[in-house]
C-alpha cells in the first residue's frame, strides 16, 4: 500500500515538475496537457485522478513553488543581513540569465503575465509570492532604519518595491535584449542610489 501510495505521489509531482519547466521555458498558454503529460510520462486519466483542470494544474504549480521558496529549498538567498548579500541577491538573477543564454524569465511573472481576469486564484497565489520576495527586502531597510543607518526620509517598503522592480524588469529586459549589460547597469546603479541613503 505505502509503494502504491509513493508511486502516486512520484506520478503526481512528476506532472508538476513537468509543467513547471515548460510553463517556465514557453509559457502557460503555449502549453499543452498533451505536451506536460508526454514530458512528465504520466497518462491522461492520472492527470485528471490529480488535477481537475489545467488551471487546477497551473495553481499547484505555483503553490510548489511558494513551498520551496518558504522552506529555502531555492538557490537563491532572502534572508538579507547585509550591503552584500542585497548585491547577490541581484547578481544571483543576472547569473540565472547569463545561464540560461537570457532565454527565460522569472517562472512566476511568466505565468503571471498570461493570467485572464477569472485566474484570480491563481493571481492572488502569485502575488503572495512577490510579497514574500519584496517583504525579505523590506525587512532588511527596516532593520537599517532601527539602527538609525538609514535616512529619516527613506521609505523601506518603497525601497523593497524598487528593488523588486529593478530585479523583475532587469529579467525581462535581459531576456528581450539577448543580453543582461542593461540588467547589470540598473542592478549597478540601483546599489548606488541605495547606499547614498545611508547616514
Amino acid at each position: 500500500m505505502k509503494a502504491v501510495q509513493e508511486r502516486s505521489q512520484k506520478t503526481r509531482s512528476n506532472i508538476i515538475q513537468a509543467a513547471f519547466d515548460l510553463f517556465h521555458e514557453q509559457g502557460v498558454n503555449a502549453t499543452s496537457v498533451d505536451e506536460i503529460l508526454k514530458e512528465s510520462g504520466a497518462g491522461k486519466s492520472q492527470f485528471y485522478h490529480y488535477f481537475k483542470s489545467k488551471d487546477d494544474l497551473i495553481h499547484e504549480v505555483v503553490k510548489s513553488f511558494s513551498e520551496k521558496l518558504r522552506s529555502k529549498k531555492l538557490p537563491v538567498k532572502y534572508d538579507i543581513e547585509s550591503w552584500d548579500d542585497l548585491e547577490q541577491w541581484f547578481y544571483f538573477f543576472v547569473n540565472f540569465q547569463k545561464s540560461v543564454h537570457c532565454e527565460r524569465g522569472c517562472p512566476m511573472a511568466t505565468i503571471g503575465y498570461e493570467l485572464t481576469n477569472d485566474q484570480e486564484l491563481i493571481r492572488q497565489d502569485i502575488n503572495l509570492i512577490f510579497e514574500f520576495t519584496k517583504n525579505s527586502l523590506s525587512r532588511f531597510f527596516h532593520g537599517l532604519k532601527a539602527k538609525g543607518k538609514l535616512k529619516k526620509s527613506a521609505d523601506p517598503d518603497a525601497l523593497a518595491d524598487f528593488c523588486f522592480s529593478i530585479m523583475q524588469g532587469g529579467m525581462i529586459t535581459a531576456k528581450i535584449k539577448k543580453e543582461t549589460t542593461p540588467f547589470e547597469n540598473a542592478v549597478h546603479h540601483a546599489i548606488i542610489y541605495l547606499k547614498s541613503l545611508t547616514r
